[in-house]
C-alpha cells in the first residue's frame, strides 16, 4: 500500500496506465508521493491488467467510466503536481491530462506522431533527419504496387500503432507481402486498436540499437544504449535473441545519440522517458520507432549494477527533484558488462517457471529474471516479445563469461522449453 508516512500536504502524482514496466514507476514513486491512477481503456489484455499495482493508488479512475470532462474535474480536485505515462497505452491521454491540468508534459497537438509510426517518420523527416522509405495504406493492391515499383526489394510490414514486435513481418516477395497484409489489416493489435491501415517500410540493413532516455524541459539524458541481436522463430519471423549494453566509449555512440536527440526534439518529447529503436545503416542511423514511455525491458536493479543509474530512477528524479538532474552526466557510464537475454519457447506446453529459474541461477553471470508467464501457464512457440516467457539479465566484469552462459542456456532451452 501507499506509504502512510508520506506528507499528505504534498501534491499527488497521476500515473496513466501503469501496466508492464509502468508498475516499476509506481513502486518507485509510492514511497514519495500519493498516487492517482487513470485507465485509458475499459478493457485490457489480462497479462497487462494483472501487472497494474492497484494497491499503491489512493484512487483509481477510468476515463471510460467517468467521461473525460468529469475525470479532469475529479483529478483537478486533488491538485496534482505531475502526470506521468505508465505505458504505451497511456501516451496520448497522459499528454492531454497534463495540458488540461496545466502541468508539464508533451504537447497533445503532436501526440499522434508519438504513437502512429507513419506520422512519426513523417515528423522526423520534416525535421531534416533521414528516415526509411515508407507507405501507409489500407489497400492490398496499393501495397503490392508499391512493392513492385521498388523493384521487389524486401520490405517490413507492421501495424501503425502497436508495440512489442506485434505482427511485424519481413517480406521478400509478393506472396509474403500479401500474407502479411491479410494478417495485419482488420486484426486487433496489442494496443486493443483495430488495424484499419498498415505501414510498409523499406527493409534496413545494419545493426539494430535501442536507446533509452529521460527528458526534462527539452534536455535529454541517455540512460542506456543496447545493441540488439535477433534470431529466427520456427515460422521464419525474426525475433529478439538478446541485447548488449554498449560501453560509454563505443565508437557508434556519438552518431546514435546525436540522431536520437534530433528524433526526440522532432517528436516533441520534452518531458519524461523515451525508448527509441533504430538501425545503423551504411548511410547512418534510421529510425524504427520511438515510444514516449519507459523501456518495456526496464530493470532498475540490473541497470543500477551495470551503470550506477537507470531510466526509472532518473524519470522519478525528473519529477520529484529536477534541480538534481544536473548532478548526472547526459551519457551513462559502464561499470560492468550486461546482456538482456529473451527466453525462447520452442514448443507449446505448460511453463515450468521454477525449473527455468533454478537452471538460470546456475549461470555465473545471472543477475535476475522477469518472467512473463506464471508457473504452469500455457505457452506457445515464441514469435515476438509478448510470446517470450521472460527476460533475463546477465551481468559480469568479463563479457566472455556472459557469452558462455548465454550459449549454455540456449542449449538447455532447446531441449526443455
Amino acid at each position: 500500500m501507499t506509504n502512510p508516512c508520506i506528507d499528505s500536504s504534498l501534491a499527488p502524482f497521476i500515473l496513466v496506465d501503469a501496466y508492464s514496466t509502468g508498475a516499476l514507476l509506481a513502486r518507485a514513486l509510492a514511497g514519495e508521493r500519493r498516487l492517482l491512477h487513470v485507465r485509458s481503456r475499459a478493457q485490457m489484455p489480462a497479462a497487462f491488467a494483472a501487472s497494474c499495482p492497484t494497491e499503491l493508488f489512493v484512487a483509481d479512475y477510468s476515463v471510460a467510466d467517468e467521461g473525460l470532462e468529469a475525470l479532469i474535474a475529479r483529478l483537478a480536485a486533488h491538485q496534482p503536481a505531475a502526470v506521468l505515462t505508465g505505458s504505451e497505452f497511456g501516451v496520448e491521454l497522459a499528454d492531454l491530462l497534463a495540458a488540461r491540468l496545466g502541468l508539464p508534459g508533451n504537447d497533445p497537438a503532436t501526440s499522434a506522431a508519438r504513437r502512429d509510426k507513419s506520422l512519426m517518420a513523417e515528423q522526423v523527416a520534416q525535421a531534416g533527419l533521414p528516415v526509411a522509405a515508407q507507405l501507409r495504406t489500407r489497400s492490398m493492391a496499393e501495397a503490392l504496387a508499391w512493392f513492385k515499383a521498388r523493384g521487389g526489394a524486401s520490405v517490413v510490414a507492421k501495424p501503425l500503432d502497436s508495440a512489442g514486435s506485434d505482427n511485424v513481418f519481413i517480406c521478400h516477395d509478393a506472396l509474403e507481402l500479401q500474407a502479411a497484409v491479410e494478417t495485419i489489416l482488420g486484426a486487433t493489435n496489442l494496443m486493443m486498436l483495430d488495424n484499419q491501415a498498415l505501414l510498409l517500410q523499406e527493409y534496413l540493413s545494419g545493426d539494430e540499437y535501442v536507446i533509452n532516455s529521460v527528458s526534462h524541459e527539452g534536455e535529454h539524458w541517455i540512460t542506456d544504449v543496447w545493441k540488439s541481436s535477433k534470431t529466427f522463430a520456427a515460422d521464419g519471423r525474426k525475433i529478439y535473441d538478446c541485447e548488449d549494453l554498449l560501453p560509454a566509449d563505443a565508437s557508434q555512440l556519438p552518431q546514435l545519440i546525436e540522431y536520437v536527440q534530433g528524433v526526440l526534439d522532432a517528436l516533441g518529447i520534452v518531458h519524461g522517458p523515451a525508448h527509441t529503436e533504430l538501425i545503423l545503416t551504411a548511410e547512418g542511423p534510421r529510425l524504427l520507432e520511438t515510444g514516449a514511455r519507459l523501456s518495456g525491458l526496464a530493470c532498475p536493479p540490473a541497470l543500477q549494477a551495470a551503470t550506477g543509474n537507470d531510466q526509472v530512477a532518473l524519470t522519478c528524479l525528473s519529477y520529484l527533484a529536477p534541480a538534481r538532474l544536473g548532478q548526472w552526466p547526459k551519457r551513462y557510464q559502464l561499470l560492468q558488462h550486461a546482456r538482456c537475454l529473451n527466453l525462447i519457447a520452442h514448443r507449446p506446453g505448460l511453463f515450468a517457471q521454477e525449473q527455468a529459474r533454478q537452471r538460470l541461477e546456475t549461470l555465473a553471470s545471472f543477475h535476475n529474471v522477469r518472467f512473463r508467464r506464471a508457473e504452469g501457464a500455457a505457452i506457445t512457440p515464441t514469435i515476438d516479445l509478448n510470446s517470450s516467457p521472460g527476460a533475463v539479465f546477465l551481468l559480469h566484469p568479463l563479457s566472455a563469461r556472459i557469452e558462455a552462459d548465454h550459449a549454455a542456456w540456449r542449449g538447455w532451452e532447446r531441449d526443455w522449453l
